[in-house]
Formats: structure tokens, sequence, C-alpha cells
């Protein structure tokens, strides 16, 4: 199934879905090595939460590219962010093969900074997406290059990724 953003979202967030139409997405996949606490993109408050039960397909690249949507079928929890600067933005955490747990260390309500971890996958890989609203962000033109050319870029925790075009 081709990739939709109300289906990555869910029931409880659909009807949001066409407030990321044209926006921006970032994919972060972590390979079993990697650091799995996953930090706040933007300063804002947590809105309310929602776990979405699914499956456990993997996140690899090969999986991306087949006719599942693994984003949309697999487990998640979507943490939506109110920012002031951004709008509103989508963390949808997303559960892989071998990550059987998805914990956020924040709740409803709770005020965040840029870069405050908000979370962490329990074992294994895993991926995060990121949507934020049309006009919100400009990626840094690596990201761009590489994204066009199909390619992962490394981004390590702190790392800058764009810049708000929003004041």
């Amino acid at each position: 199934r081709e990739f939709m953003v109300a289906r990555l979202l869910g029931d409880v967030y659909r009807a949001e879905a066409d407030k990321y139409t044209g926006g921006a997405l970032a994919i972060f996949r972590l390979a079993p090595q990697d650091y799995h606490r996953f930090h706040s993109p933007v300063d804002g408050t947590i809105g309310p939460m929602t776990y979405i039960d699914g499956e456990y397909y993997t996140v690899n690249p090969q999986a991306i590219r087949t006719a599942l949507d693994v984003y949309g079928e697999n487990v998640r929890k979507i943490v939506p962010i109110d920012s002031p600067q951004f709008g509103r933005v989508m963390a949808v955490c997303i559960g892989a093969i071998m990550v059987g747990s998805i914990k956020t260390a924040v709740n409803d309500g709770d005020f965040v900074k840029r870069g405050d971890e908000f979370g962490y996958f329990a074992f294994g890989g895993s991926t995060i997406v990121i949507l934020f609203e049309k006009g919100a962000v400009k990626w840094d033109e690596d990201l761009i290059i590489n994204g066009r050319a199909s390619l992962e870029t490394l981004v390590r925790v702190g790392m800058g990724i764009g810049t708000g075009r929003q004041a």
C-alpha cells in the first residue's frame, strides 16, 4: 500500500492530516547499534498522545521499498508537540521487528525544549517520523540532496537539520 499521512496518524489525528500536505517530513531510522532514545525536535507542549496497535515489520530500507506501508501498518505512538514557532509538529514513534516497546518519558501537557529526551525504544532499531506543517521548516541542503538521491544521512543527537521559517 502507498504511504499516506492520514494512515500514519491513525483515527485520532486523521482529521489533521491535511495540515501536513505539502509540509516537511523527516524519517529517522535507527539501526540496532544506534542510540535508542529520542529527543524533541522543537520547543513546545506535548499534546494528547495516542498509541496505535499494529504490525512489527522491519523498517530497513529494502522493506520500505516494498508494497507494504510499513509506517502506516506498524505499531506506533503519536506524540503531537504544539510549538509557538513551528505550529503542531507530529512525532510518530514507530516500533518494528524486535522492538516491542515504545516508551515515552513525558505526559500530555508537559513542556519540552528542543533536544529534551521524550522517550526511547526498549530494544533493537526503529524509526521516528517527524511531520511539519507546510512552510514551517527549511531543511539543510545536504538532507535535500541526499533525499532526492534516496540516500540516508547520518544524524547525531544535537545536530541541526534545518531552520524554522516562522517567527
